[in-house]
């Protein structure tokens, strides 16, 4: 008999190969938080790196970064229905990088190789269960990296959601909740992680900016008005021009590197 965690993580598969189809859409509604995302992520990369990307998705980020700098991207994802979106959009393209994708899985990663300079995933370790699993996805993947190399962990952290929430409640809003499927990191866990030859190198609170303006101010301004807020309103575009301030966004990049 499947055990109830088995089938919640078939749950969340059948999901995520349900959004194959929906192109910028198919990670996030938030296609800004997702640009966010993108930009933060490409900054890390240079002409001439081995990347790999766990939990692709659609392939829209390494497309971007593949369009931007000569790298060489293994992008693996372990919804089926999405790789095949990725080979999609990948077909016709001429990149200066080179991207090959194909289904895997992080709690799988035998066989992938190692030796990559860069290795990066976007909210990905937040569907595994709990922190045990999630502790072992991250081992698994700093095993890989390339002496000197760093892993650009661009994920959720439950902390940074609750400053989200407390400024919404300041405002009358109700308290966002995560997705059923998520499970977002704790700084306590995450301060206590030790691996020999690791360093947590830095913590970049990239979309502090962000978070305040749409879900703070755009979505008070909205509810003043009756309405939904959008997530394409002009004011939420103003994150992607100004510098992030504080430590307020859910979205955190935890960059660790091999000593």
């Amino acid at each position: 008999m499947m055990s109830d965690e088995a089938k919640k993580q078939q749950e969340v598969l059948a999901f995520w190969n349900s959004r194959a189809g929906l192109g910028q859409w198919a990670g996030t509604r938030d296609v800004t938080a997702k640009q966010l995302e993108m930009e933060v992520l490409a900054g890390l990369a240079r002409d001439g790196m081995s990347i790999l990307e766990v939990g692709c998705g659609n392939g829209i980020t390494a497309l971007e970064i593949a369009r931007r700098h000569k790298v060489k991207i293994l992008a693996m994802d372990y919804a089926a229905e999405m790789i095949a979106a990725a080979h999609g959009l990948l077909a016709g393209q001429t990149l200066p990088g080179q991207v090959e994708f194909r289904v895997g899985d992080v709690r799988q990663l035998a066989g992938v190789g190692a030796g990559f300079d860069l290795i990066y995933t976007e909210r990905v370790l937040i569907n595994l269960p709990d922190w045990p699993a999630q502790r072992q996805a991250i081992t698994d993947i700093l095993t890989l990296l390339a002496p000197g190399g760093c892993y650009a962990m661009c994920e959720n952290s439950q902390e940074g959601l609750e400053a989200v929430n407390q400024m919404r409640l300041a405002v009358g809003l109700p308290a966002v909740v995560p997705p059923w499927h998520n499970r977002y990191f704790r700084d306590a866990e995450l301060a206590g992680f030790k691996m020999d030859g690791i360093v947590l190198e830095e913590v970049r609170h990239y979309s502090s900016t962000y978070y305040f303006l749409s879900r703070v101010v755009n979505a008070a301004l909205a509810a003043r008005e009756g309405r939904e807020p959008e997530y394409e309103a002009p004011i939420n575009q103003l994150a992607l021009q100004l510098p992030p301030l504080g430590n307020f966004g859910q979205g955190r990049l935890w960059i660790w590197r091999r000593v």
